[in-house]
């Protein structure tokens, strides 16, 4: 039985416990398959059982059938569109994951949790708040909002420069690094 969500904003799906990881791709083949689109440009299934994906009348719940690699690419079939012309309308319509489908290490987190999440030093103490996290290619970053100065900096989310982060208390401890935070206007 497939499950049917009303057309809702992205934060009531947040929390709902979805996360935003992919995009539906160009249709591959003839029996429903289609490229995923992910920022990483990803080659590997995490094993996702159930994908919510976008559609014109709302979001569909759907079974994973088969993933695959055509080239360089993942290609992915869903239960449920058996054609190509069933796809070709979600072309860029975005794809979900109950975060009860991803397994984490105990250094991995979901970059899209860590929003909210209040920034300390152990020289400045509190410094501000996580508004978002881009990704660049090369890591990610942590888009700051720092209430002294009112404007937002990335920092790297990277080992070298994050003591520690706390799920439990949305804390993430940093390194300072003056560099980061200087504004190039001033």
């Amino acid at each position: 039985m497939t499950k049917k969500f009303e057309l809702v904003d992205e934060e009531k799906l947040r929390d709902k416990g979805f996360i935003q990881f992919a995009q539906v791709g160009r249709p591959h083949g003839l029996k429903g398959a289609f490229f995923l689109k992910t920022e990483d440009k990803r080659t590997e299934w995490d094993g996702y059982k159930k994908l919510l994906v976008e559609t014109p009348n709302g979001f569909i719940e759907k079974k994973v059938l088969k993933t695959y690699l055509s080239g360089n690419a993942l290609a992915i079939m869903l239960d449920g569109f058996i054609n190509r012309n069933e796809i070709e309308p979600l072309y860029n319509k975005k794809i979900f994951v109950h975060k009860n489908e991803i397994q984490l290490n105990n250094d991995e987190y979901i970059v899209g949790n860590l929003i909210g999440f209040k920034v300390y030093t152990e020289e400045k103490g509190f410094i501000g708040v996580v508004k978002g996290v881009s990704s660049y290619g090369a890591q990610d970053n942590l888009e700051i909002y720092m209430n002294d100065s009112k404007k937002t900096f990335l920092f790297p989310f990277i080992e070298t420069f994050v003591k520690k982060v706390s799920d439990a208390e949305e804390r993430i401890d940093i390194v300072y690094v003056p560099e980061f935070f200087e504004d190039d206007n001033s």
